[in-house]
């Protein structure tokens, strides 16, 4: 079973941690010892106090962190290329604020998704409760008035007696169903067919090419950082960024570099990389010799960009499920208050 890797918040805080470190002058061993003292989880603990023994017997960072396991490839190369480059205080401050950024955008991601359901079964419940309790309450009041339901509010009230008849059972064959869907992607072959089938669905969406774009400049933003060249930062780059998309582009840009010696800024816009704006911003970098700090400002525009188009469809969402949720509360009542008024109306 492949070993489970840590989580974008604590790789974040470990490489800034290590940044610090190197900062302060404290040998490696002593740094990760301390770390390990302020661990409370187990896990975490005993790899940090394997990374410690071997940084004490003189292993390499990359070397040491590869063997202890819990980071990810990627990770441990970016450290190796940053002990060969001399660039290792560099490559950590990179890795904190890439992982920070990865943090904020599952972060954004997850709240775009859980709150809209939350309110959609809040608001399916308060429907149900009408359906399954209150109308047959009106329909009792109704038949003691001698009088009827309205059609519609009859169909309504039908169809709550169905899903109160049946609602358990199709509770429990979902629920069942759910087990067995989580049973299957257990397996790690199945979990990423699956994964790569939704990635490859979903490439098409707007707001997937713009995470994926704001993906591409925080790798860029690291490896550059990192003294990589450009090649080898593109290269690295799709072994960060998933979805085939993405990585066809990134493939495009290197050939029109290499084989008809395009500048970067150039393939990037012809790729499609980037937007028009960034690659102006690009080619600027590179004439001034600056690309490392334009990529970081790409970066922190692309993540601004791709916040304000998941703020502006949750902004879109919420209203939209409370307009549809009331309009339907409002009919049901309506569908039974009015018959009920033109009674009391009568007796009066």
């Amino acid at each position: 079973m492949k070993e489970k890797v840590f989580d974008a918040s604590y790789i974040s805080a470990f490489c800034m941690e290590m940044y610090l470190i190197i900062r302060a002058g404290i040998p490696f061993s002593e740094g990760i010892a301390l770390l390990r003292e302020d661990e409370r989880e187990q896990r975490r603990r005993t790899i940090l106090d394997q990374l410690s023994q071997r940084l004490e017997l003189g292993e390499p960072v990359a070397a040491a962190m590869r063997a202890a396991g819990g980071f990810p490839v990627y990770v441990v190369e970016m450290v190796e290329i940053g002990q060969k480059t001399g660039h290792l205080e560099r490559v950590f401050h990179a890795l904190a604020g890439y992982y920070e950024r990865m943090e904020q955008l599952q972060k954004s991601i997850r709240n775009t998704i859980t709150y809209p359901a939350v309110l959609l079964v809040m608001m399916l419940a308060v429907v149900l409760v009408l359906l399954v309790k209150v109308l047959p309450i009106f329909q009792e009041a109704f038949h003691q008035l001698g009088a009827e339901l309205s059609p519609a509010a009859q169909m309504l009230m039908q169809a709550g007696q169905f899903i109160g008849t049946y609602g358990l059972g199709f509770l429990v064959l979902l629920t069942v169903a759910a087990a067995a869907g989580f049973a299957f992607l257990r397996d790690e072959t199945r979990k990423k067919q699956a994964v790569n089938w939704l990635q490859k669905v979903s490439e098409r969406w707007e707001i997937s090419q713009l995470i994926a774009s704001s993906r591409l400049a925080d790798a860029l933003t690291m490896t550059l950082s990192s003294g990589m060249n450009i090649d080898d930062s593109l290269d690295m780059a799709m072994r960060l960024v998933p979805g085939a998309a993405m990585q066809e582009k990134i493939t495009q840009c290197k050939r029109e570099m290499l084989l008809e010696n395009k500048s970067f800024a150039d393939a990037s816009l012809n790729s499609g990389l980037f937007a028009p704006l960034y690659c102006r911003m690009l080619a600027v970098g590179f004439r001034a010799g600056s690309i490392d700090a334009v990529m970081e400002e790409v970066a922190r525009r692309c993540a601004e960009q791709v916040d304000d188009k998941i703020e502006a469809m949750l902004n879109r969402v919420e209203p939209t499920l409370v307009i549809i949720m009331s309009v339907l509360v409002g009919l049901i009542l309506l569908s039974v208050m009015l018959p009920l008024m033109s009674i009391m109306t009568a007796i009066g």
